[in-house]
C-alpha cells in the first residue's frame, strides 16, 4: 500500500507538470496569435520550466524569439531542438526556421546548410526548396559583387600608380628646367 501511494504521488506530480506545461503552451499560443510575442515567450519559457524537454515549447519559443528579432537566440534554440528531437516533422521545421534566422542574420552559409538539412528530412518541403534557391542566388550575387570590388580596387591601384608615375615625370622635367635656368644664370653678363 505504501508503494502504491508513493507511485501514485510520483505519477500525479509528473502529470501535474505535464498539465502545467501544456497550459502554458496554450496560453503562449494565444498570445502568439494576438501578436503579443513577449508574453508568448514568457509562457513558453514557463512550459520549459515544467518540462525542459518539451519539443513543442522549444519550437514555439524559437518562433516567438524570431518574431521579436532575437534571431541569434532562436537559431541556437532551434539547433538544440533539431539535435534532440526524435520527431522528424519538428526536426525538419526546426531546420527550416533556423535557415530563416540565419538569413535574417546575413549568415548565408549557415542558412543554406539549414535549408539543405530540412530538405534531407522532408524533400517535399517546397518553402525550404524556394528559400534554399533564394539563399544560393543571394550568395552568388555576393560572390560576384565581391569579385567586382576586387577588380575595381585593382584598377584603382593601377590608376593611382600611373598618376604617381606621371607626377614623378613632371617633377623630373621641372627639376631639369630649373637646372638649365640655373646653368644659364651662371654665365657672365655684359653691363
Amino acid at each position: 500500500m505504501k508503494y502504491f501511494l508513493l507511485s501514485a504521488m510520483i505519477f500525479m506530480s509528473f502529470f501535474s507538470k505535464a498539465q502545467n506545461a501544456t497550459e502554458s503552451i496554450l496560453r503562449g499560443n494565444q498570445y502568439y496569435q494576438n501578436a503579443q510575442f513577449g508574453l508568448a515567450e514568457a509562457e513558453y519559457r514557463k512550459a520549459l520550466q515544467y518540462e525542459a524537454d518539451n519539443d513543442k515549447a522549444k519550437y514555439n519559443l524559437a518562433n516567438a524569439l524570431q518574431r521579436e528579432n532575437k534571431f541569434d537566440e532562436a537559431a541556437k534554440l532551434l539547433d538544440d531542438l533539431s539535435g534532440s528531437t526524435k520527431d522528424n516533422s519538428i526536426k525538419s521545421q526546426a531546420y527550416y526556421n533556423q535557415g530563416v534566422a540565419y538569413t535574417k542574420m546575413q549568415n548565408l552559409d549557415a542558412s543554406i546548410e539549414s535549408y539543405k538539412k530540412a530538405l534531407r528530412i522532408n524533400p517535399k518541403d517546397q518553402q525550404a526548396r524556394e528559400n534554399l534557391e533564394k539563399a544560393l542566388l543571394q550568395k552568388k550575387k555576393q560572390s560576384q559583387s565581391s569579385q567586382q570590388n576586387k577588380s575595381q580596387s585593382n584598377m584603382s591601384q593601377k590608376e593611382v600608380q600611373q598618376k604617381l608615375d606621371m607626377l614623378n615625370q613632371k617633377e623630373k622635367q621641372l627639376h631639369q628646367r630649373k637646372d638649365k635656368e640655373n646653368q644659364g644664370n651662371g654665365q657672365s653678363q655684359d653691363w
